[in-house]
């Protein structure tokens, strides 16, 4: 049986993220937004990775170990190319070096060279046993995403059931990975599998102390599985937080409007969005689906 994977014309997509530890900001499909109170806890976002047939892998997200410092900054920079070289260099020095092979394999990752990351993350999950759990969670990790990446390629569902094993054996192999359990979330909703993604966020949410992601993710799920008063529940906490946080506002009028059938609730939402929104895409959402809404009356 073919999983779904079209991604509704009102659902965002979600994030994918590599590794788990604490930084203080977030990356939401192409727009980055700084959330207050992130600084403690741990799973929250930088960096967007496009994904084939819409969805992105959002990298970064620790710097308290399991990568080298040097990498880290450079790839905050957005310097792929001398990311990678920095972990070439210190891998030819170190070849024991986990740090080195899991910077390496973020560094590829990025730069689209999906199967040298995977090579890379597997070498050091498979040929370094005694490795830091931290190392190891993430790699497993990596290697969780290339293979999500070449199932989204063959479509078939044994490959994605081999991406979610990975991902809950990263889960299992630290208990401060985050990144896994948001990537299984987005996983099971690539798969039309909603109540999964939901234990998925739920788990994440639990280990990040609730951070955005986490949040947005099940907030999404719970539209797909009809689940609407946890949606709504979901994107108020997030406008709480943050009243400029257009994509949660936009969910949370979509909610509204599918969920509640609230239209003027959803519109004069919608509207604020279209005329003082600060992300232009988002704006453009707003505008298509408030004519929807105008023309419904």
């Amino acid at each position: 049986m073919m999983f779904n994977t079209q991604v509704s014309q009102w659902a965002f997509p979600l994030l994918l993220v590599l590794t788990s530890l604490g930084i203080e900001g977030c990356v939401t499909s192409g727009s980055k937004k700084t959330e207050e109170g992130v600084a403690s806890s741990p799973g929250v976002i930088r960096h967007s990775f496009v994904l084939p047939l819409g969805g992105t892998a959002a990298v970064w997200n620790g710097n308290e170990g399991g990568i080298l410092p040097e990498v880290f900054s450079l790839l905050e920079k957005g310097d792929l190319e001398g990311a990678e070289r920095t972990a070439r260099a210190q891998l030819a020095k170190s070849p024991a070096d986990p740090q080195a092979f899991l910077a390496l394999s973020a560094s590829l990752l990025m730069s689209r060279k999906i199967e040298l990351a995977n090579y890379y993350a597997t070498r050091l999950a498979t040929l370094q046993p005694d490795a830091p759990a931290v190392e190891q969670s993430s790699a497993k990790n990596i290697q969780g995403i290339a293979k999500m990446l070449f199932a989204v390629g063959s479509t078939r569902n044994e490959d994605f059931d081999d991406a979610a094993t990975i991902f809950r054996d990263a889960l299992s192999a630290s208990g401060t990975q985050v990144a896994a359990a948001l990537n299984l979330g987005e996983l099971e909703l690539m798969r039309g599998r909603p109540t999964e993604s939901l234990a998925a966020f739920g788990q994440a949410s639990e280990r990040c102390n609730e951070c955005r992601p986490a949040l947005y993710g099940a907030g999404i799920a719970s539209i797909r599985a009809r689940q609407f008063d946890r949606a709504r529940n979901e994107f108020k906490q997030l406008v709480k937080r943050n009243d400029k946080d257009d994509e949660a506002h936009y969910q949370l009028a979509v909610t509204e409007y599918y969920g509640f059938q609230d239209v003027d609730g959803a519109s004069r939402r919608l509207k604020d969005l279209a005329t003082g929104g600060t992300d232009t895409r988002v704006r453009a959402m707003a505008e298509s689906l408030l004519r929807k809404l105008r023309a419904s009356k």
